[in-house]
């Protein structure tokens, strides 16, 4: 569950640090990650999404039990039906990034500004994280619970999850009742993640939720914030004021 909210980010990180006249093949860096990941052109027909709004995630990270430095991070997502803008910022850097994806015409922008009147966006085709490895396809042990608490006036369930990466606890507001599955491939590059199989038929918004690793050594807690249902500021979208340089797709290894 972590890894799908991050590797939106992650994959954009690697496409901006990846300089075309360098010809870096980018699955094979995709694959010091894990055997079996890929990047590869997404020609998947349009689905509109199915959440529109907006929210910011606050997302506490500890490891071996003290806080990170550079924690919390803050990270608002924009959804339309069409498009997806993530914009994440961190304490103590002035340097912001945002991602915009249009998920209909199949691009994707990595916007940058760094804080001092400079701002540059990369264009490329979108592409999508496929994972093959044996691990991606197990469906995980996904729990909705009876038990329930009030988050910000919303009736939440209990919601577990567990894999062999660690546990993922949730409280789900149950009035808003958009698929889970399909939201949660919406807001990630790999158009779903481990627990495809287990979520299909889970309805609901995670409000809260918290994250710890099978060793123990790494954990998340992440508040929703400032969440707007069915209201899209358009200008999460804009790329005004930003120059544009498209970047071609680089060439796939296998």
């Amino acid at each position: 569950m972590k890894s799908t909210f991050l590797l939106s980010f992650a994959t954009a990180a690697l496409l901006l640090g990846t300089t075309v006249s360098a010809q870096v093949d980018l699955n094979a860096l995709l694959q010091q990650h894990g055997g079996g990941v890929q990047l590869v052109p997404d020609t998947d027909p349009f689905t509109p999404n199915t959440f529109v709004g907006s929210f910011t995630m606050e997302m506490h990270l500890f490891e071996n039990g003290k806080e990170q430095e550079h924690s919390p991070v803050n990270t608002t997502i924009h959804s339309s039906a069409e498009k997806i803008a993530i914009e994440g910022r961190t304490p103590g850097v002035k340097e912001t990034m945002r991602m915009i994806i249009d998920q209909k015409e199949k691009w994707q922008y990595m916007l940058m500004d760094d804080g001092a009147g400079t701002r540059m966006a990369m264009k490329t085709r979108k592409m999508k994280v496929v994972d093959e490895s044996p691990e991606a396809h197990l469906a995980g042990d996904v729990q909705m619970t009876d038990e329930t608490k009030t988050i910000d006036g919303h009736v939440c369930k209990k919601m577990i999850a567990k894999d062999s990466s660690g546990t993922w606890i949730g409280w789900m507001a149950q009035d808003i009742d958009i698929p889970f599955h399909s939201f949660m491939s919406s807001v990630s590059s790999t158009g779903g993640d481990i627990h495809d199989d287990a979520l299909v038929g889970v309805h609901g918004f995670p409000l809260e939720y918290e994250w710890t690793s099978t060793d123990g050594k790494e954990r998340v807690q992440c508040t929703i914030r400032d969440l707007k249902l069915g209201a899209v500021d358009e200008k999460a979208f804009s790329l005004e004021g930003y120059q544009v340089m498209e970047i071609p797709t680089l060439p796939m290894g296998h």
